[in-house]
């Protein structure tokens, strides 16, 4: 009798499931919608050396996916470009992701000089209205009360 070990990824993109099985061809690689996880299926009798070396580079390969815990049930999923809340995902725009990034890894305000000079390539076109507009429509695909204004400086995020 053949015995396996199941490895059980998420966080993968479905897209990766080729690349993998391409690579890997002696390993069992599915990929579950519903659930958003990658499982690998390995032969216990495959050497231990291949195993562990194979799980090493798949996993290295993913490095740059890139997950953030907002809050309790609000994941920033970057490599997807989107929020997922309790009940509802929503898609965000690149300079939605870009700033949310910005917050996410400066644990400061981002000044609307910052703001500007990173969003908005034209910054003499850049009225405080389309900043408070771009600022609006990110707080509705955000738990509440998370994006912070302080007035005549900027956005902080509170986490």
């Amino acid at each position: 009798m053949n015995e396996h070990i199941k490895i059980d990824i998420a966080g993968i993109k479905p897209e990766t499931l080729d690349v993998l099985q391409n690579k890997y061809n002696n390993i069992n690689v599915t990929y579950d919608d519903v659930k958003g996880i990658m499982q690998l299926k390995l032969s216990k009798s495959m050497h231990e050396d291949f195993v562990i070396t194979a799980i090493d580079d798949i996993l290295n390969s993913f490095s740059t996916i890139n997950r953030y815990e907002l809050s309790p049930s609000w994941v920033f999923d970057e490599s997807n470009s989107m929020v997922k809340g309790p009940d509802k995902k929503y898609v965000l725009t690149k300079k939605e992701v870009v700033f949310l990034k910005m917050l996410i890894n400066n644990d400061k305000i981002i000044t609307y000089t910052e703001m500007v000079r990173k969003l908005w390539k034209n910054s003499e076109e850049v009225s405080q209205n389309a900043m408070r507009l771009f600022t609006k429509n990110l707080k509705k695909k955000l738990p509440p009360n998370i994006l912070r204004n302080f007035q005549n400086t900027g956005y902080k995020l509170i986490l």
